[in-house]
């Protein structure tokens, strides 16, 4: 069978890669990675449900849920960087709730925006089509009907002529002529 023709197969080698290498970058710095996959699950949910190959929704969610979850690895740091200390901080409701609160900010953005966008971009066209309108008023009015195409009249047989039913032959007028 054709390759163009055949559904696309999806590589997980890349993702394979990354998981060899931060899986023990992971192991070293294990309060720090326990509290952002945590503080991340949001931007996992969105990765999983958005079907478009681009991830929009994985990178709003992401970018913001990132947001919430670094104040609490900053602060983790300062105080030691331990287990202890990481644990503290996610029975905290206060953490929970920045975390994912900047998490729903990001989806509140991703389905915000589009329609906030479409809406000004409709106004704006119709802002236009006024504009425009009021041109090709002003010019009626200064030139009349006819400059809209409207109103000229169709081409009439002289007075004394009868419209003919068939259309005139273009070859007639050839053969006449010496």
């Amino acid at each position: 069978m054709n390759s163009a023709s055949s559904p696309r197969r999806r590589s997980y080698g890349g993702l394979l890669a990354a998981a060899v290498l931060l899986l023990p970058l992971g192991a070293l710095v294990l309060p720090t990675s326990v509290l952002t996959v945590i503080g991340m699950i949001p931007t996992l949910v969105a990765w999983i449900v958005d079907r478009d190959p681009d991830k929009p929704a994985a990178v709003t969610v992401g970018g913001l849920n990132l947001c919430g979850v670094m104040p609490f690895c900053i602060q983790l740091w300062q105080h030691g960087h331990t287990m202890d200390y990481a644990a503290g901080l996610l029975v905290q409701p206060v953490t929970w709730l920045v975390m994912y609160s900047a998490a729903g900010v990001g989806w509140l953005l991703y389905f915000g925006i589009p329609p906030l966008v479409a809406g000004w971009a409709v106004a704006r066209d119709q802002a236009k089509i006024r504009e425009l309108d009021e041109q090709r008023q002003a010019l009626v009015e200064e030139w009349g009907i006819e400059v809209t195409g409207q109103g000229l009249k169709p081409d009439v047989p002289a007075e004394g002529d009868a419209p003919s039913e068939e259309p005139p032959d273009p070859l007639a007028d050839t053969a006449a002529a010496p």
